[in-house]
C-alpha cells in the first residue's frame, strides 16, 4: 500500500493485499468466520486507502511471525561420492567374480546412474 495519504483512492491490489492478510489471520485462528466475512466485505467496499489499515489494526503484523529456521545441509563433495561409488562398484565386481554370482549390485548402480542421468536436466 505504500505511504498512506488521506483521501487517496484505494486500488484493487490494495484491497486484495488486505484480504490476503485477513485470510492468513483467519487460517491462523485469530478471526472467526463472521469477523472474517465482515472485514472482507468492508475491504472490498473501501474507497480510500485510509480505510484499509483499520481492518487489520488489531491483528499482529508480519514481523510478529517467526520465520522457520532453515536446516543447514552439509555439502558432500562430488569427488567423495564418486570415489565411494567406484569402490562399491569394484567391490561388487570382485565379489561376483570370486563367488561366481552375477554382479547384481554393480548392475543396480549402473541402472540408477543411467536413470538419474535420463531424468536430470543437469546432464
Amino acid at each position: 500500500m505504500g505511504e498512506l495519504q488521506p483521501r487517496m483512492r484505494a486500488g484493487d491490489r490494495d484491497r486484495q493485499t488486505v484480504v490476503e492478510q485477513l485470510g492468513k489471520h483467519f487460517g491462523d485462528g485469530r478471526l472467526t468466520i463472521e469477523e472474517f466475512d465482515e472485514r472482507v466485505v468492508r475491504a472490498h467496499a473501501s474507497v480510500y486507502l485510509d480505510e484499509l489499515p483499520a481492518l487489520t489494526a488489531d491483528l499482529p503484523g508480519e514481523q510478529a511471525q517467526r520465520p522457520r529456521a532453515a536446516r543447514s545441509r552439509m555439502p558432500v563433495p562430488t569427488a567423495v561420492l564418486l570415489l565411494l561409488l567406484a569402490v562399491l562398484l569394484a567391490w561388487s565386481l570382485v565379489t561376483a567374480v570370486i563367488y561366481g554370482a552375477p554382479p547384481l549390485f554393480a548392475l543396480f548402480l549402473v541402472f540408477m546412474f543411467l536413470r538419474h542421468r535420463r531424468w536430470s536436466r543437469r546432464w
